[in-house]
């Protein structure tokens, strides 16, 4: 029975020291993904990507990415210690050889492509010149009610007889 409980010991000091795999599960994930785009295989890529990313499939330049050499996999860090959130590192040589970054995170058990986060890695404010603003219709989430009606919380009382 201690032998036991000495052998189950070692084998579990052994596997804390094995190292962190997380960094190329996330580079195989995203690897994966780029295969998935170089085929031009739409199913295939919702499936890895985040719930949030999904709809992005349906506007991407099929053409485009089919022709285009796909990108280099530098490698893959943790984004934080301790989080399932990881940075693959790429070198896009169609753009001479630009660095670029992706998000990996793990989703409902697996590590998928998270291009909404990725995006905001990147993503700088530029105003557009000349451009009128435009209006367009969106249905309204639980959490849009919500933040109206702490608005109207926040009011003072209307005056009595006043507007």
């Amino acid at each position: 029975m201690v032998r036991c409980a000495m052998l189950l010991s070692v084998l579990v000091l052994l596997h804390a020291c094995s190292g962190d795999d997380g960094p190329q599960q996330a580079v195989r994930a995203f690897t994966a993904f780029q295969r998935a785009l170089q085929a031009r295989d739409a199913s295939a890529c919702r499936q890895l990507l985040t719930h949030e990313s999904r709809p992005v499939v349906d506007q991407m330049p099929w053409e485009e990415i089919g022709d285009r050499a796909p990108l280099e996999v530098l490698g893959a860090t943790r984004a934080r210690t301790g989080a399932q959130e990881y940075y693959v590192d790429v070198r896009d040589p169609n753009e001479g050889d630009r660095a670029g970054r992706y998000v990996v995170v793990r989703e409902y058990g697996r590590l998928v492509v998270d291009l909404v986060a990725s995006a905001g890695l990147t993503a700088r404010a530029v105003e557009a010149s000349g451009g009128a603003e435009r209006y367009e219709p969106t249905t309204l989430t639980p959490a849009d009610f919500d933040r109206i009606r702490a608005y109207e919380l926040s009011q003072p009382p209307a005056k009595p007889g006043g507007n």
